[in-house]
């Protein structure tokens, strides 16, 4: 990524049937490569942890989504409570914009077909 580049995106991508929204920030500038940071919150705005006791679903999806954002250029682990990365060294902006895209797509694959709530 050019040293004079700078990338912040943040999107709040929810599914209202399954009860759920994912927020996903990215940012970076100066030359380094962008972070990337993903949560879920319920509908009052609540962070949903990725815990089977909070939502099966969730728990359950976490870990391949997070070994799948590779994919994605994005390096990534998870806590209960968010998933952080940092995007490959070297990216143009629109790469970057390609990778939350496809992120975002495969979120959109899982979750939009739900037709009832995946919270416990």
């Amino acid at each position: 990524m050019a040293s004079d580049s700078i990338t912040q995106i943040n999107l709040n991508l929810a599914f209202p049937k399954a009860a759920v929204a994912f927020v996903i920030e990215v940012g970076g500038s100066d030359g380094k490569a962008p972070s990337f940071h993903l949560h879920v919150t319920d509908s009052s705005g609540n962070k949903v942890p990725f815990k089977a006791d909070a939502s099966p679903q969730l728990a359950d999806w976490v870990r391949g989504y997070t070994r799948w954002l590779y994919r994605a250029r994005v390096s990534a682990s998870y806590d209960t409570e968010a998933i952080t990365g940092t995007f490959a060294d070297g990216l143009t902006p629109e790469e970057v914009l390609q990778g939350v895209q496809d992120a975002c797509d495969m979120i959109r694959q899982r979750f939009e077909p739900y037709d009832g709530s995946v919270l416990s």
